[in-house]
């Protein structure tokens, strides 16, 4: 499953940008894993984010034939957290009528390189994400290393959030239209340093931002936080939008993910990029869509 494409110094990074070695420091390959690592991830339950529609659930997740499956489906299910004239969406609701399964890293990571082999799903609704988040007392940061909404067939999207509200929050992102991406495999790759956040699809990069930019007035670096990763399908909200049920049950394959801490160093250690499965070629980068895409967690 590897290819024997090599990662330079040059691809990722600008010039300028802080110089790093990658020290591996954890990885999933669910082509011989049969268990998920439960000292790295652990499963998000509930009702969580974005008025989306799924109740996240343990029993969502299934490893076999080479992948991670997260499964989102129509079901029923009571909501644990539930309280009687609550105004807060996620305890008003007795009942979900959708599961899915979002996993979450137990340790934070500051800086480091990320890369997922994926594949994902199609139709209206559903909404499947890689990102990291940073969460702390009067500052947000998440980098989206990858999101997809079925509304917006074969368009890939990726990009930072930062601020200290909601409401005020700023973003910078960017999307690609790839075609045949829905149900084929990609690699996405994500290198952090203090100087710099790079994105890349199949090895190419295609989304920049120098966290420094995102600095708050009056002190607050929230791109240069520590923060956790997440891999997860979620099925309308705020963003998803409409269900088709029809096209349910929805899968996000994970064929492997590799985490590398980022340590100061003379140079780059160049990296494999990960193959995706042989089954399915990856489709090529276009252009963004002529018509804006809107965008945002």
């Amino acid at each position: 499953m590897r290819w024997g494409l090599v990662v330079l110094a040059a691809a990722m990074l600008a010039p300028g940008a802080a110089l790093a070695d990658w020290v591996l420091a954890h990885e999933d390959d669910f082509a011989a894993a049969r268990v998920l690592d439960a000292r790295f991830w652990r499963l998000e339950t509930g009702l969580l984010r974005n008025r989306e529609d799924q109740y996240y659930s343990d029993r969502n997740i299934a490893i076999g034939d080479g992948a991670l499956r997260i499964e989102a489906r129509r079901e029923a299910v009571r909501n644990a957290q539930w309280r009687a004239g609550s105004r807060d969406w996620r305890l008003a609701r007795r009942t979900a009528q959708f599961t899915s399964a979002s996993l979450l890293a137990r340790e934070p990571l500051q800086y480091g390189r990320i890369e997922v082999v994926a594949r994902t799903p199609s139709g209206a609704g559903v909404w499947p994400a890689i990102w990291l988040l940073h969460e702390g007392e009067g500052a947000y940061g998440e980098i989206d290393l990858f999101e997809a909404v079925g509304k917006h067939p074969d368009t890939v999207f990726a990009g930072v959030h930062w601020g200290r509200e909601p409401r005020t929050r700023k973003h910078r992102n960017d999307s690609r239209v790839v075609p045949g991406f829905e149900g084929s495999w990609h690699t996405h790759t994500l290198e952090w340093t203090p100087d710099a956040i790079r994105i890349a699809l199949d090895g190419q990069p295609w989304f920049a931002f120098d966290p420094g930019e995102a600095r708050l007035p009056g002190g607050g670096d929230p791109l240069r936080e520590p923060m956790r990763l997440r891999i997860n399908l979620a099925l309308g909200g705020s963003w998803g939008g409409p269900i088709d049920e029809a096209r349910l049950p929805a899968r996000l394959d994970i064929a492997s993910v590799r985490v590398w801490r980022w340590a100061p160093g003379p140079a780059v250690m160049a990296t494999p990029v990960s193959a995706p499965p042989a089954d399915l070629a990856p489709g090529p980068l276009s252009d963004r869509p002529a018509t804006p895409v809107r965008w945002g967690r």
